[in-house]
């Protein structure tokens, strides 16, 4: 059942996408314009300020835009956890080139240029996309996410189906797995001992710390002896470099006081019934059988599977090409 879906739709692609991959442009032309959002810093003050009662939430964003395109959705990319905006700028321009949708790319809040947040939440990060589309106005979107990025489109969809036209989940799914749970708790192993670190070297566990640690003289030392920590915690080197690129970045202690951050909740009764494509590396199936693919489709019933020969967790870093041609064709298929 499961290779039937895949099937069919690999064959859509072929090789006529990764030929226009090789040798188009990167970035569409003169119609193209590009802009960005970052939340502004602080306001230093001679006297104590009053505390703002509503303190800025609005997520930093990259976008591409395609002023000329008016009936296709813009495609919204989110980033996994410990990731930024930056981690998805050139596959970004690669998407709004191919598709001539606009493309925004945020970061999620206690990520990149975003605000902080005390209390991560699959349903708070939910809230935050919302309320950028409304900010933009963004009335449909096409949602595309990796790993946690990708429970956060699937949560979008589920509690606002009206707002997604469809969605791309990479390397993830609803469900609460083995593997994904495992994931989780080396993430928050390796928050707790950068945190460790940073008292060792008397600095505050917050993201202010870990800046003036790295921006140091002995910065490259900081970096070099967070990386030998983490040897034992975080074995795949794609992860782990991940985790120290962003380092300064993330608010680590946030997330270790948010231990069920890591579980997809249970939303049974809640469907999004627009096409759903859930994109995986064979090294590191999303899903394993018919019976994890019928789980999906309780949620997702017009969902497609395919899973990318010689790619594990980032599918979308070490098979480039082949991944552009799955999420292109699929964002550009007539349903």
């Amino acid at each position: 059942f499961t290779s039937t879906r895949e099937n069919i739709l690999m064959k859509t692609i072929g090789p006529n996408l990764v030929k226009l991959l090789e040798f188009s442009p990167l970035v569409g032309g003169r119609a193209s314009t590009h802009r960005s959002y970052v939340a502004p810093a602080p306001t230093i003050h001679t006297t104590q300020p009053k505390p703002d009662p509503t303190p800025d939430t609005k997520l930093a964003y990259v976008s591409y835009e395609s002023p000329n395109s008016t009936t296709q959705a813009p495609l919204i990319i989110h980033h996994a956890l410990f990731g930024r905006k930056e981690n998805f700028l050139s596959l970004g321009k690669k998407f709004h080139h191919l598709t001539k949708r606009s493309v925004i790319l945020p970061d999620a809040r206690n990520h990149g240029n975003s605000p902080p947040c005390l209390n991560p939440s699959l349903k708070q990060m939910s809230s935050d996309l919302v309320s950028l589309t409304s900010q933009l106005g963004v009335e449909k979107a096409c949602l595309l996410g990796h790993a946690t990025g990708g429970r956060v489109a699937m949560m979008t969809a589920l509690t606002k189906p009206n707002l997604v036209d469809r969605l791309v989940v990479v390397s993830g799914s609803p469900m609460n797995t083995t593997t994904s749970l495992a994931r989780w708790d080396r993430y928050r192993e390796a928050c707790y001992i950068v945190n460790t670190i940073l008292a060792s070297h008397g600095k505050k566990a917050f993201k202010t710390g870990m800046s003036h640690s790295m921006e140091e003289e002995n910065g490259v030392e900081f970096i070099l002896e967070v990386d030998n920590a983490l040897k034992a915690t975080l074995e795949d080197r794609n992860e782990r470099a991940l985790f120290l690129s962003n380092l300064g970045k993330i608010n680590t202690e946030a997330l270790l006081n948010n231990p069920d951050m890591g579980k997809f909740p249970d939303l049974q009764g809640n469907t999004f019934n627009g096409p759903t494509m859930f994109i995986t590396g064979e090294k590191k199936p999303s899903w394993e059988c018919d019976s994890d693919v019928r789980a999906i489709k309780q949620l997702f019933p017009n969902s497609f599977f395919a899973k990318i020969p010689g790619a594990g967790h980032w599918v979308h870093t070490e098979k480039k090409d082949d991944f552009l041609a799955a999420a292109v064709t699929f964002l550009q298929t007539e349903f």
